[in-house]
């Protein structure tokens, strides 16, 4: 599996996960929004998995609202960007807090049976909307 970006820093991890993401046949990869807490939107920060075929790639988390108004706009820009690049199947994996911390740490089937675990499907119109913390 391969760990991209800067925790806090969604501009850098934004362009670090689309160059991982070259040769991913998007239109049979699987995104997985992870967050540590449900129902909390306003303060949401999000790590990205991608898997397709050989493909395993994980942001560390720096999209959401919890990193300011870059981390909203990073969290739809790639939203929009996986959109038209043809994803369709779109998940979302709240993880307790206690295990987010340790969650870059795992290795990486045991990372991989949690995020399958705890996903379920998501609609992308969550974060593509303007102004994510605005839908608390």
């Amino acid at each position: 599996m391969e760990i991209v970006g800067l925790r806090g820093a969604p501009q850098k991890t934004l362009l670090a996960l689309k160059e991982a993401l070259k040769g991913v046949d998007f239109s049979e990869a699987t995104v997985t929004y992870i967050t540590d807490w449900q129902d909390q939107r306003a303060n949401a920060r999000f790590a990205i998995f991608v898997r397709e075929g050989k493909h395993r790639i994980l942001s560390l988390d720096a999209f959401g609202p919890r990193f300011g108004a870059a981390g909203d706009a990073a969290l739809r820009e790639i939203t929009l960007w996986f959109i038209e690049r043809g994803v369709t199947d779109f998940k979302e994996a709240v993880v307790a807090p206690s295990e987010y911390a340790a969650l870059f740490e795992l290795e990486d089937q045991e990372l991989e049976r949690l995020i399958e675990a705890t996903g379920n499907p998501t609609d992308p119109v969550l974060y593509i909307k303007r102004e994510f913390t605005s839908r608390a």
